[in-house]
């Protein structure tokens, strides 16, 4: 058995979506695949219980048998946190361990989800640096492309976990910035011994929510266009400016999610005549039955929220970036992304695992 634990230097890189591409690859090769995030840190309730959202997600997308607790037996929350402190938790590495045990039974590959990234869980002793080498894991560092990072973090990630890092995956690339990767950033890495196994670009799908989500996570109220919450959106912007204006920049943007407050009827205008995705309105202010009847003629969704503009734009542009890779379209996308842009072979000769491998 190979356990393949996936970690991230900065969080908001890909981690899970990768985890879903390469198990369902490894399926597809007639690879026996378990899985297993340790440390779970996206609350979610599920069959009477608190878990981890992505752990659920995996468990139905690889349609793995074992117990929710053991795919993901931590889940980092307020009473756990006090428990540890008020009574220690020397208990949980143990529990860890035995969770491994029990998904990794059976398996050719187990995929091990980090946190949110490879530090989180230090004072539990449940970070990836601490569990890599109680799983006997390889390691595949995600890291998001940033210039201001540029190779650092890889070479930070290669001093801590030595020989066991196999590699590294750069993901949600800037158009302006592959050539740069492919032709600067990945062969001097190769040079220090660091295998650089995919080069993934940004993909609009799959940084983009669905309409309906977003109003959810934002606790908002559809007001209008209900029938359209399936839209996808990618980008968010404040309206706070003359309706001329925000015209001009409206319609520079595809699939946009317009944040304003609920008296700004010029701005709400001037959206729908950009054909923008939907409407976020802010302060509990209700619109006009003029702006509800032409958003409802348009298709466009109207929500309603509590949480003043600024506020809501910045939950909204978080959500965005942590969008999960939930929907049909997006998991075909993300498959074909893997394809082209993960040297899968070369991952699985660099782990020792070979197609259809029995352990």
């Amino acid at each position: 058995m190979v356990c393949l634990y996936l970690t991230s230097e900065v969080g908001l890189s890909g981690l899970h979506t990768l985890c879903i591409g390469l198990g369902q690859r490894f399926q597809e090769e007639n690879l026996k695949v378990g899985y297993i995030k340790p440390v779970g840190h996206r609350y979610h309730r599920v069959e009477g219980r608190t878990t981890d959202e992505d752990a659920a997600f995996m468990r139905r997308t690889l349609d793995l048998k074992e117990d929710l607790d053991d795919i993901c037996p931590v889940v980092l929350t307020p009473q756990l946190v006090f428990d540890y402190y008020q009574e220690g938790g020397e208990g949980l590495v143990e529990r860890v361990k035995d969770a491994f045990k029990r998904v990794s039974s059976g398996k050719d590959v187990v995929i091990a989800q980090g946190a949110y990234t490879s530090l989180q869980g230090r004072f539990l002793g449940l970070s990836a640096y601490q569990l890599a080498p109680i799983f006997d894991a390889r390691v595949i560092l995600v890291e998001r492309f940033d210039d201001a990072f540029l190779a650092d973090n890889v070479l930070a990630a290669k001093d801590d976990f030595g020989d066991s890092l196999v590699g590294v995956v750069y993901n949600i690339i800037p158009p302006n910035r592959e050539s740069f990767v492919a032709e600067v950033i990945a062969p001097s890495l190769e040079k220090e011994g660091i295998p650089v196994l995919g080069k993934i670009p940004v993909d609009r799908l799959l940084s983009s929510i669905n309409v309906g989500d977003l109003a959810e996570l934002l606790d908002g109220k559809v007001l209008a266009g209900e029938a359209n919450l399936g839209e996808m959106v990618e980008n968010i912007l404040v309206g706070a400016m003359s309706q001329e204006h925000a015209l001009s920049v409206f319609r520079k943007h595809r699939n946009l999610c317009v944040v304003t407050g609920g008296d700004r009827s010029d701005i709400m205008l001037a959206a729908m005549e950009a054909r923008a995705r939907c409407l976020i309105l802010t302060g509990n202010l209700y619109p006009s039955s003029i702006i509800l009847g032409k958003a409802e003629e348009l298709g466009i969704p109207v929500i309603l929220v509590s949480t003043d503009t600024f506020t809501t734009a910045e939950r909204a542009d978080i959500i965005i970036k942590s969008a999960r890779t939930h929907e049909a379209k997006k998991l075909d996308r993300l498959r074909e992304l893997v394809d082209c842009c993960v040297d899968l072979p070369r991952l699985m000769e660099l782990i020792g695992l070979r197609p259809g491998a029995s352990w």
